[in-house]
């Protein structure tokens, strides 16, 4: 796709990007401590922006008291909130799989090989979910949510759709976003409406959203059933993946190249199931040291780090692993996930140090 085309389909520029078919990696991994600028932050999509000229949100299912269609202005009307939350594909390190694991990549997943760029934090505004759903008057067997997106052209052939338990979609900082860093959401965000479910993998956060089944029951698809779910190695269900792993990641491309001598890295650890308390780094393979953590305020935010090593020429390694307050440790390997999703092994970063 030509950066033209990506303007205008995307309402942004490919520029500072890798291509993966209608996707788009950031070429570099300085993603901001704070925010990531929209010029910036990925784009995940098997199918250029639907660009929809007379949109609409659909409320239905058999826990809908009654069915509603919004309008945007209907969803501009409710309450807003702003959310500061990381963004992360479930393939965030896809390729890793297979350049660290030695892993086969199948191949359904070539056209999304992610690196490590598929993630990013912003600040998302909108009406919370629980908002636009009692507008439907659900009934009291609310049990989960099916969001539906508009965007067809994707590996299953059919409607982007997920099942979200009502527990999750009824949180107060689970959003339909409208906004993304204090603006209007462009099209390759999702345009005009989108699911922020925070603390997830960015499968739950449904772009170009335009209907939403309040069901008693399961809402089943191809995403909810087959591809986003965890698997051993010989493809045998685990259930859905649903909060993201603990990762951390240093803020340099994988097979960066730096000048030599004393070096600050900046790093971002998110994920798990409790607060980062702790990040150490490594150089090839020596004692694991600690990092200066930069906590932000969201519950919802990752933890950037950074460190200061003495980069000498030629060829290195940085490790990176993140603790959690309940003492969870990002774990040296993982095991093979036939749909090579949730990749958060510690990972040995390639960096060319030149004299």
């Amino acid at each position: 796709m030509s950066t033209i085309a990506v303007v205008e389909s995307y309402g942004k520029s490919s520029t500072g990007f890798k291509s993966l078919g209608t996707s788009l990696e950031p070429d570099h991994m300085d993603l901001g401590t704070n925010r990531t600028p929209v010029e910036s932050f990925f784009v995940c999509s098997g199918a250029p922006a639907p660009l929809p000229s007379d949109w609409s949100l659909t409320l239905d299912g058999d826990a809908a008291g009654e069915v509603r269609t919004l309008t945007l202005a209907d969803l501009e009307a409710l309450p807003q909130q702003s959310v500061d939350s990381w963004l992360e594909c479930a393939g965030n390190g896809r390729a890793m799989y297979e350049l660290v694991g030695g892993y086969p990549r199948p191949e359904e997943a070539n056209d999304t090989a992610w690196t490590l760029g598929s993630m990013g934090m912003a600040t998302w505004t909108g009406p919370r979910l629980s908002d636009v759903i009692n507008l439907a008057r659900p009934t009291g067997d609310l049990a989960w949510i099916g969001p539906t997106g508009m965007d067809v052209e994707n590996l299953e052939g059919e409607p982007v759709r997920m099942s979200l338990p009502a527990t999750k979609a009824l949180h107060p900082d689970t959003l339909v976003a409208l906004g993304m860093n204090d603006e209007p959401l462009v099209p390759a965000h999702g345009a005009p409406a989108r699911l922020l479910v925070p603390g997830w993998i960015g499968a739950y956060s449904v772009k170009w959203i335009d209907r939403l089944e309040l069901s008693t029951t399961w809402v089943s698809s191809y995403r909810s059933d087959e591809y986003y779910v965890r698997r051993t190695a010989d493809g045998t269900k685990l259930g859905p993946a649903t909060t993201h792993p603990l990762k951390s990641t240093v803020a340099l491309p994988f097979g960066a190249t730096i000048a030599a001598g004393q070096t600050e890295t900046l790093g971002y650890a998110r994920g798990g199931d409790g607060p980062i308390v702790e990040v150490e780094f490594s150089v090839d393979d020596g004692d694991w040291m600690p990092c200066t953590l930069l906590p932000l305020a969201s519950p919802w935010a990752w933890t950037p780090f950074r460190f200061e090593w003495t980069a000498e020429p030629g060829e290195r390694q940085v490790r990176t692993r993140a603790v959690t307050a309940s003492g969870e440790t990002q774990p040296d390997t993982v095991p093979y996930n036939p749909h090579t999703i949730l990749w958060n092994a510690v990972t040995p970063h390639r960096v060319l140090v030149r004299a």
